[in-house]
């Protein structure tokens, strides 16, 4: 049986130190902090939950760079093609006709319209 500092003295508890709530103290402070970690460690912005956040987000970069990447290397390979190096004529008269709308007085042109409902 506990001997609490206020129980008086029994014949089942003669001879034991009484116990205190400080003795508690440190336990109860230590139990405490553990707690707190453990939900830092599992819920806080330095989390677990945040750390695969942050690999998500990795791998959504990772793609978008790629993809940067692909168009970077497409136009990187259009500026070639009308660079005085290389200059490619038939890349150069596809770009006017697109950009610029130009045709030549024998080609016939004709507009693919969606239909209207």
């Amino acid at each position: 049986m506990i001997r609490f500092a206020t129980s008086g003295l029994s014949s089942q508890t003669v001879g034991q130190e009484p116990f205190r709530l400080r003795q508690l103290l440190f336990p109860g402070m230590l139990l405490l902090m553990i707690v707190g970690l453990s939900g830092q460690a599992l819920r806080g912005e330095r989390s677990l939950s945040g750390w695969m956040q942050l690999e998500r987000n990795l791998i959504e970069r990772q793609a978008e760079l790629a993809d940067l990447q692909k168009r970077n290397d497409e136009l990187q390979l259009r500026v070639y093609r009308l660079s005085n190096e290389s200059l490619d004529f038939d890349y150069l008269d596809e770009r006017a006709r697109r950009v610029l709308g130009l045709t030549r007085t024998d080609e016939t042109v004709i507009f693919n319209l969606p239909e209207t409902p």
